[in-house]
Protein backbone atom coordinates (compact mmCIF):
# COMPACT_ATOMS: atom_id res chain seq x y z
CA UNK A 1 0.00 0.00 0.00
CA UNK A 2 1.50 2.92 -0.94
CA UNK A 3 2.65 5.95 1.85
CA UNK A 4 -0.48 8.38 0.79
CA UNK A 5 -3.07 5.79 0.82
CA UNK A 6 -1.67 4.51 4.09
CA UNK A 7 -2.17 7.95 5.59
CA UNK A 8 -4.93 9.13 4.39
CA UNK A 9 -6.35 5.81 5.88
CA UNK A 10 -4.72 6.34 9.12
CA UNK A 11 -6.19 10.20 9.14
CA UNK A 12 -9.85 8.29 8.45
CA UNK A 13 -9.35 6.13 11.40
CA UNK A 14 -8.42 8.77 13.72
CA UNK A 15 -11.24 11.03 12.44
CA UNK A 16 -13.58 7.68 13.57
CA UNK A 17 -12.68 7.95 16.67
CA UNK A 18 -13.25 10.98 17.28
CA UNK A 19 -16.68 10.58 15.79
CA UNK A 20 -17.72 8.14 18.27
CA UNK A 21 -16.43 10.27 21.36
CA UNK A 22 -18.35 13.48 20.06
CA UNK A 23 -20.88 14.55 22.54
CA UNK A 24 -24.44 14.91 20.86
CA UNK A 25 -24.79 17.93 22.16
CA UNK A 26 -21.90 19.75 21.73
CA UNK A 27 -20.00 18.55 18.21
CA UNK A 28 -21.32 15.36 16.66
CA UNK A 29 -22.54 17.28 13.52
CA UNK A 30 -19.17 19.20 12.76
CA UNK A 31 -17.35 15.56 13.74
CA UNK A 32 -20.06 13.66 11.44
CA UNK A 33 -19.12 16.31 8.70
CA UNK A 34 -15.03 15.83 9.22
CA UNK A 35 -15.54 12.30 9.07
CA UNK A 36 -17.76 12.39 5.81
CA UNK A 37 -14.86 14.72 4.62
CA UNK A 38 -12.01 12.58 5.92
CA UNK A 39 -13.95 9.28 4.03
CA UNK A 40 -14.23 10.79 0.60
CA UNK A 41 -10.45 12.16 0.89
CA UNK A 42 -9.57 8.69 1.66
CA UNK A 43 -11.87 7.23 -1.12
CA UNK A 44 -9.91 9.88 -3.47
CA UNK A 45 -6.85 8.33 -3.02
CA UNK A 46 -7.42 4.63 -2.73
CA UNK A 47 -8.72 5.11 -6.60
CA UNK A 48 -5.74 6.82 -7.58
CA UNK A 49 -4.42 4.03 -6.04
CA UNK A 50 -6.66 1.86 -7.73
CA UNK A 51 -5.90 2.93 -11.13
CA UNK A 52 -2.25 2.06 -10.58
CA UNK A 53 -3.11 -1.82 -10.46
CA UNK A 54 -4.23 -4.24 -12.41
CA UNK A 55 -8.12 -4.14 -12.47
CA UNK A 56 -9.96 -6.99 -10.69
CA UNK A 57 -12.60 -8.31 -12.38
CA UNK A 58 -14.94 -8.69 -9.64
CA UNK A 59 -15.52 -7.44 -5.97
CA UNK A 60 -14.64 -10.72 -4.55
CA UNK A 61 -11.37 -10.78 -6.65
CA UNK A 62 -10.89 -6.78 -5.40
CA UNK A 63 -11.20 -7.72 -1.78
CA UNK A 64 -9.32 -11.09 -2.38
CA UNK A 65 -5.78 -8.60 -3.11
CA UNK A 66 -3.49 -8.42 -0.05
CA UNK A 67 -3.64 -4.17 0.16
CA UNK A 68 -7.02 -4.44 -0.28
CA UNK A 69 -7.60 -7.22 2.70
CA UNK A 70 -5.53 -4.94 4.74
CA UNK A 71 -7.34 -1.42 4.57
CA UNK A 72 -10.83 -3.65 5.28
CA UNK A 73 -9.42 -5.11 7.99
CA UNK A 74 -8.44 -2.01 9.73
CA UNK A 75 -11.57 -0.34 8.80
CA UNK A 76 -14.52 0.11 11.32
CA UNK A 77 -17.89 -1.96 10.49
CA UNK A 78 -19.79 1.00 9.45
CA UNK A 79 -17.22 2.35 7.37
CA UNK A 80 -17.18 -0.79 5.69
CA UNK A 81 -19.83 -0.97 3.71
CA UNK A 82 -19.25 2.43 2.14
CA UNK A 83 -15.94 1.89 1.16
CA UNK A 84 -17.43 -1.25 -0.25
CA UNK A 85 -19.69 0.09 -2.73
CA UNK A 86 -17.24 2.73 -3.52
CA UNK A 87 -14.78 0.04 -4.59
CA UNK A 88 -18.09 -1.41 -6.70
CA UNK A 89 -17.97 1.47 -8.61
CA UNK A 90 -14.67 1.50 -9.63
CA UNK A 91 -14.55 -2.23 -10.37
CA UNK A 92 -17.66 -0.84 -12.74
CA UNK A 93 -15.18 1.95 -13.83
CA UNK A 94 -18.10 4.10 -12.60
CA UNK A 95 -16.69 7.64 -11.22
CA UNK A 96 -18.74 9.87 -9.49
CA UNK A 97 -18.30 13.44 -9.20
CA UNK A 98 -17.52 15.39 -6.01
CA UNK A 99 -20.82 16.83 -5.25
CA UNK A 100 -22.78 12.81 -5.71
CA UNK A 101 -20.39 11.67 -2.90
CA UNK A 102 -21.74 13.67 -0.59
CA UNK A 103 -25.83 13.48 -1.57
Amino acid sequence: MSELLEHELQLLLIQWKRNQQANILENAEDEATLLEHRFYKFIDVFSEWFKTIEKPVSLEEALELPEIEQIVNQLPVPLYLPFENELDLLIDGIVQENDDKYD
